[in-house]
């Protein structure tokens, strides 16, 4: 934000600042008060370490002699004394500058050259420094009123409070610039849809619109917003501000407004007028600040110029168009596992000890291959007992029989049938003892030798059998079940062949529901398509099923807009 105008900036660069500004009419004084003073001075120059503070000798004969008295000045040495070929006497003397760099400061003196010409030259420095020191001074003073004046700004709570507080406090302060009897109003106007519009005004809270003060502040803050640039005219002064090379707001200053306070205006109304701006603007409603944004893009679409705005907005049609109007396939993603065409369970068929297991998963078996054997000592030792059991009680049977004791025969006739029972159930389970495949397929899971000798639980599943030929198994998102369909296609990807994409078409999709990495889903199942890849069971990867066509756009915010449709339903309809 700058004024239209040539003006002092706010916060000038050190190049720049505003003491350097007042070293050519210090000089200048100087120069007078040395003639003043009946030394004939030919010329002054001063010399710093920066740039803003260097002010050469008009004359180009003095330019070797000036370079060479600068070099002989130091702290031991703080004058230095030169002759220039037409005959005059160069002085060059240290001067201390307002910012605290040390600088140079050289005087050419006519002949005659005498002790007294020296000396008062010398006490006339004191003089040069005393006027640069002021106009720092009055420099520093000025940027601590300011400061002030935006602390008392920037403490309001609201943008129009802040604003009827700094043109309040901008006005005492132009004032201040101004004789006694001298009068000065201040008004600020913003720009809007190519119009000025009031908005404060210094010691008036409120104003008519068609009143003749505002009316006349008006006409003349319009030409400055249409000309951009500063109108003074029937004593009033219009100052327009800029943003980035458009004006959008103009200060009316009406009265006496002499260039002291007009410089006041300019720095108060620079540093206030963007921070007043966009402090109003954050105060808009929403629907108003998007309205505005899209003014200012139609406006920059419609005019001249802002050839990347109108790149951009035809490369945001025609990725709308393709978003739109370009259909694609819609895909479901679902995880997806390999399992065998038939499974079979072998399970543990009561408690026992592993003995002998010559299997691990990955190897094939045919059917009644042994798969694991369990310690059998414990009931061969059983079934050796019972079997003594049994004679016995098959010798009392006898015994009672020949007797002709029918008390005896049905006693010992229970208890034969009763150790022939626990007999043959020893017998039954020293024949489970050896677990046998029970079809031609693949071990799945089941490595237990490293375990011989564990116990193992009456029903535990000791090994899973798969058998040749595999089926797709699908864990279709439940967000995505109302989609899937028996028939539809899809490709599959394993994790362990990511480079090949497999066909498939779905065979079958169950009722089943599960919870795979915090996600509920259904069972699906799909057949092959084509040549089957090498496979293992328990293969896992992704698949995506072709449920039909539709937009990218449709496709990108469907999950989006599902989860929006629901919490509408749950909290409001």
């Amino acid at each position: 934000m700058s004024s239209a105008g040539d003006h002092e900036a706010v916060l000038p660069p050190p190049s720049a600042t505003p003491q350097a500004a007042e070293l050519a009419p210090a000089l200048a004084l100087w120069l007078q008060r040395l003639h003043a003073a009946g030394l004939g001075c030919q010329g002054v120059a001063l010399h710093a370490a920066d740039a803003a503070w260097r002010a050469p000798f008009e004359r180009a004969d003095v330019a070797d002699a000036w370079a060479e008295a600068r070099a002989r000045v130091t702290r031991d040495s703080p004058v230095a004394l030169g002759r220039v070929p037409s005959g005059e006497l160069l002085v060059a003397t240290h001067l201390a500058l307002p910012s605290g760099q040390p600088g140079i400061v050289g005087a050419l003196l006519s002949p005659p050259h005498n002790d007294r010409s020296l000396q008062l030259l010398l006490l006339s420095l004191g003089w040069l420094q005393l006027t640069l020191s002021a106009a720092s001074l009055a420099h520093n003073q000025r940027a601590a009123e300011l400061l002030e004046l935006m602390g008392h700004v920037a403490s309001q709570k609201e943008a129009r409070a802040a604003a009827q507080d700094w043109i309040n406090r901008t006005a005492a302060w132009a004032r201040r610039e101004l004789p006694a009897e001298a009068e000065l109003r201040l008004a600020l106007f913003e720009a809007r849809q190519d119009r000025v519009h009031w908005w404060v005004a210094a010691d008036v809270a409120h104003a008519e619109a068609a009143s003749a003060g505002v009316q006349a502040a008006g006409e003349i803050a319009q030409r400055a917003f249409v000309e951009g640039r500063e109108l003074a005219e029937r004593g009033a002064w219009a100052l327009p501000l800029l943003d980035q090379g458009e004006v959008v707001a103009v200060l009316i200053a009406q009265g006496d407004a002499n260039a002291a306070a007009q410089q006041v205006l300019r720095t108060s109304a620079t540093l206030a007028e963007p921070l007043l701006r966009h402090w109003r603007t954050a105060e808009l409603p929403l629907p108003v600040l998007a309205w505005r944004a899209l003014r200012r893009v139609a406006g920059r679409l419609r005019g001249p110029g802002h050839w990347a705005w109108k790149g951009g907005a035809v490369a945001a049609v025609l990725t709308l168009a393709v978003l739109l109007l370009v259909p694609v396939d819609d895909r479901v993603t679902a995880h997806t596992v390999i399992e065998g065409r038939a499974r079979q369970l072998v399970t543990a068929p009561f408690e026992g000890f592993i003995a002998e297991v010559p299997v691990r998963p990955g190897d094939r078996v045919q059917r009644g291959q042994l798969l694991l054997r369990l310690d059998d000592r414990d009931l061969k030792l059983e079934q050796a007992k019972l079997r003594g059991e049994r004679d016995q009680a098959a010798g009392r049977l006898r015994q009672a029989m020949a007797d002709r004791e029918a008390a005896g025969v049905a006693l010992a006739s229970a208890e034969l049938q009763g150790v022939e029972g626990q007999l043959a159930l020893v017998d039954a389970k020293l024949a489970r003892t050896r677990l046998v495949a029970p079809m031609d397929g693949l071990i799945v899971t089941g490595d237990w030798v490293q375990q011989l000798g564990a116990p193992v639980e009456l029903g535990k599943e000791m090994f899973e059998i798969a058998s040749e030929g595999y089926r797709v198994v699908l864990h279709v998102p439940e967000r995505d079940i109302a989609r899937v369909r028996t028939g539809q296609r899809g490709v599959l990807r394993l994790s362990g062949q990511p480079q090949a994409g497999h066909d498939f078409e779905l065979s079958r999709v169950t009722a089943t529901a599960s919870v795979q990495d915090g996600i509920n889903g259904f069972r699906a199942e799909a057949a092959w398509l084509g040549e089957v890849p090498p496979l293992s069971p328990g293969m896992q990867g992704v698949a995506k099923v072709v449920v039909g066509s539709a937009n990218l756009l449709t496709i990108w915010t469907r999950e989006s807009i599902d989860w929006l449709r629901l919490k509408l339903w749950q909290y409001w309809i």
